[in-house]
């Protein structure tokens, strides 16, 4: 028995991963009869699915797609741990998971020992695009896991979070180094696992609240692990900042301000009754107002209404549009409003990148959707 293919390193648990064996007992029919390959997903050592497949036509492989399956042990979290530089360690089970296939053989009514066992598999809570993409992860092994731009300009002095992650394959130590004029702050970071997904938050907030008064007034730039971001404050405070913390497409969240002009709106849904404008009084009288106020005809039971944000972004760069397409696909969206952070999601389909030669210099609108229904006052 062996394993003619198995899925690639750095495979997205969100992509097929498929295992493909084969053994000479699948082309002897006659001798092994109903012949199987039996296949077992081990998860965290503990046995998670057995499943049979006969022999294919053409080859005699039995072919085990197990993406489905192993998807269901990984769900990316955010959790804000602390205050600091770094919030939270995604490791096993929220950015990655290790699994072992073992196989074994059914014929004759008969399942056989394991016969063949495959080495522990790690994959990842990534996704692909195209097929040049499908092998994305392992460009960004050990550095922060962002494609997005390298100068940030839309930070501000009040931002509590600003995400950017980082792939840690290792335990392997590494620094953080913060530099605001004269003032130099350098974190350790070790992580607790290798192929862990350290968050970080290089906020002015954050940042003061590991080094002190770090971050006081002006541009800094933040190393992670030898690559540099050029962080460039926003002064413009005449809107209210709306920070959107998402899910990108490496498995870890980023962060990008929305501090242009915003616009909140109501979608409302009314249940009415309706009664005759007269009533009869204890003495047969037919009256229809009391006093000087005409009684109700109609009126409203009960308004549901859940709200909407309009945000809006300064103008992008081509890269920025580019980069911004992750936070449209994400299906993992927060907006943070005033220190909390709300789940929402995106109210449109469609993603335009723009081009500065053919679009003009432009900003991106995003229609948000909070989850909860709110009732008003009930009146009967």
């Amino acid at each position: 028995m062996i394993f003619k293919a198995t899925p690639p390193a750095y495979s997205s648990v969100n992509s097929n991963l498929v295992y493909v064996v084969y053994d000479a007992h699948a082309a002897a029919p006659t001798t092994y009869l109903n012949y199987k390959y039996v296949a077992e997903l081990w998860v965290g050592g503990s046995l998670a699915l057995t499943c049979r497949k006969f022999p294919t036509p053409t080859g005699n492989f039995g072919i085990f797609d197990f993406g489905v399956n192993i998807r269901e042990y990984v769900l990316a979290t955010l959790v804000i741990g602390n205050n600091g530089m770094r919030p939270q360690e995604m490791g096993a089970g929220v950015f990655s998971i290790g699994v072992v296939i073992k196989i074994r053989e059914e014929y004759n009514g008969t399942i056989g020992a394991v016969v063949l066992t495959d080495s522990t598999r790690t994959f990842f809570n990534h996704y692909n695009g195209r097929y040049n993409d499908f092998t994305v992860l392992s460009s960004f092994l050990n550095i922060p896991a962002s494609s997005r731009t390298q100068t940030i300009d839309d930070m501000r002095l009040d931002n509590d979070y600003y995400f950017i992650p980082y792939f840690a394959t290792t335990t392997t130590t590494f620094n953080v180094v913060v530099h605001c004029g004269a003032n130099t702050y350098t974190k350790t970071i070790t992580p607790s696992a290798a192929n862990t997904l350290q968050q970080f938050n290089i906020s002015p907030i954050a940042i003061n609240n590991d080094a002190g008064s770090t971050v006081v007034n002006g541009d800094y730039t933040v190393t992670i692990n030898g690559i540099t971001y050029v962080v460039s404050l926003q002064y413009d405070v005449i809107n209210q900042n709306y920070p959107i913390h998402f899910l990108n497409k490496f498995g870890g969240f980023e962060t990008f301000n929305f501090s242009k002009a915003s616009k909140r709106s109501y979608q409302i849904t009314k249940k009415e009754w309706q009664q005759p404008r007269y009533l009869i009084d204890g003495s047969g009288n037919i009256n229809i107002k009391t006093g000087n106020i005409m009684n109700r005809q109609n009126g409203t039971l009960v308004v549901d209404f859940s709200e909407k944000l309009k945000v809006n972004t300064d103008n992008l760069t081509d890269y920025e549009y580019e980069w911004l397409a992750q936070l449209v696909n994400s299906p993992l969206i927060y907006l943070e409003d005033s220190g909390t952070l709300y789940p929402v999601t995106l109210d449109s389909t469609n993603y335009e990148v723009k081009k500065h030669d053919i679009d003009k210099l432009t900003s991106l609108s995003l229609d948000i959707k909070f989850g909860e229904i709110y009732n008003s006052q009930f009146t009967s």
